[in-house]
């Protein structure tokens, strides 16, 4: 998963001139840089890019479990397929990828969303 902190063209030329550095140490600072975005300057500048209304995202690959507030646990694949399991209930559906159940497992354990997981990866690379 990748940070970054957003804000405006102008918070970000506002920023460079409030600590007299490079609109490229800006980035490095607001993109978390791997090195250049590590220092001291780095975290005051995302700091007060935080003050000043910006707010931090951050991304992940499209395959990614997702966990929601709701108690739900979803994954969406490159190949258009998803599945969805409930904490609660334990019921995991896999959907196709015009969103058409096509798998139903009641009281599903972690073995039952890896094998999910490995059979539509599977597909997707018999499609490649």
């Amino acid at each position: 998963m990748k940070r970054v902190i957003t804000v405006t063209r102008s918070q970000r030329e506002f920023l460079a001139k409030a600590f007299g550095v490079t609109k490229e140490m800006v980035s490095y600072a607001l993109n978390f840089h791997p090195v250049k975005g590590q220092s001291d300057l780095a975290k005051k500048i995302r700091c007060l890019a935080v003050q000043r209304g910006g707010y931090e995202l951050v991304t992940a690959p499209a395959s990614e479990v997702v966990h929601d507030a709701d108690g739900i646990m979803r994954q969406h694949f490159e190949n258009g397929w998803m599945w969805e399991a409930d904490k609660k209930s334990g019921l995991l559906l896999v959907f196709d990828e015009h969103s058409k159940e096509q798998m139903r497992v009641e009281d599903a354990h972690i073995t039952d969303i890896e094998y999910v997981q490995q059979r539509i990866e599977a597909m997707g690379q018999a499609t490649a």
